[in-house]
């Protein structure tokens, strides 16, 4: 199955030993997989020290201050894509001249925490936010990314959507190869089983990925199957499930497959861009691939 539906290539790990492949040295775009990176770039920030789950986006962003609803949002709700601002597509994917400002100027539109509202708004604002904590600090958030995220786990991506400015897309943009995403999957994996691995704090990474009440399967570019041992658990398609916004109640039960485990967790990119994580099992399996008839449940079921 992972052949068909468009797949341009596809590798399996157990450990550190890849068993299977087929084109693995397939380079492409990785989409939505990209936000994965925004949150190991907020695990490293906070592990140096200039960064906190907690603390508020307006102590960064004064544009902020004056508003009752974007005053109170936090680093943690951004990642967790609950911070109550408008989705962003068409404002920040046509385009824009400086996606930063566009970004800071969306609305909010729902109360911070209260709705898992899937779009590129919280991960570009976090974006900006990375950008002028570095640019104090003698940085720019390219180069932190290459140094603190990408070469630690050896991932390379030559190319990056970035706007006319030159800043990289935190929400999109990244492009990466099967095996490369492979050796990403395997660096969660260890950290998800509470392991320090290149660089990053095990215990940071919980922290910058934990997930929300109104979302329980997501945190910080994270898909998590831990609902699927709940009575009344129903699988679904992520892809399918995230326009329009759907209430916690939704979230609640939802899950990837009810025949994987708990702790199975996912990497979610448009039309099958997928890396699949059994942290307790150290196994991972990514794809790259370009179709909307790519379902997980078909493929996951298939494994069990």
């Amino acid at each position: 199955m992972a052949k068909r539906h468009g797949a341009q290539g596809w590798g399996a790990w157990q450990g550190q030993r890849r068993v299977l492949a087929w084109n693995p040295d397939a380079r492409g775009p990785s989409l939505s997989l990209s936000k994965v990176l925004a949150a190991l770039a907020a695990t490293r920030a906070m592990g140096e020290g200039w960064l906190a789950d907690d603390e508020r986006v307006s102590a960064t962003i004064p544009e902020w201050r004056g508003d009752f609803r974007k005053s109170r949002i936090t680093v943690l709700m951004l990642l967790q894509q609950t911070a109550g601002l408008e989705a962003g597509v068409a404002a920040l994917y046509r385009n824009p001249s400086d996606k930063g400002r566009a970004a800071v100027a969306l609305p909010a539109v729902d109360e911070p925490g209260a709705l898992f509202r899937y779009g590129p708004a919280c991960w570009e604002v976090l974006a900006e936010l990375l950008q002028r904590k570095l640019v104090a600090r003698g940085e720019t958030l390219e180069k932190f990314i290459h140094r603190a995220v990408m070469r630690p786990i050896g991932l390379s991506s030559p190319d990056w959507r970035a706007d006319k400015k030159g800043r990289f897309f935190l929400s999109t943009g990244a492009e990466m190869s099967v095996e490369e995403l492979g050796r990403l999957g395997k660096t969660l994996g260890s950290l998800l089983r509470g392991e320090g691995t290149d660089g990053f704090d095990a215990r940071i990474l919980a922290r910058m990925t934990r997930t929300s009440a109104a979302n329980p399967m997501f945190g910080g570019g994270i898909w998590r199957n831990t609902n699927a041992r709940k009575a009344g658990a129903f699988p679904i398609e992520v892809e399918d499930a995230l326009d329009p916004p759907r209430g916690s109640g939704f979230w609640a039960g939802a899950c990837f497959s009810r025949r994987q485990p708990a702790d199975m967790v996912a990497l979610v990119g448009s039309s099958g861009r997928r890396v699949f994580i059994w942290p307790a099992e150290n196994k991972v399996v990514s794809r790259l691939g370009r179709a909307s008839s790519w379902r997980d449940g078909a493929f996951l079921d298939a494994l069990s």
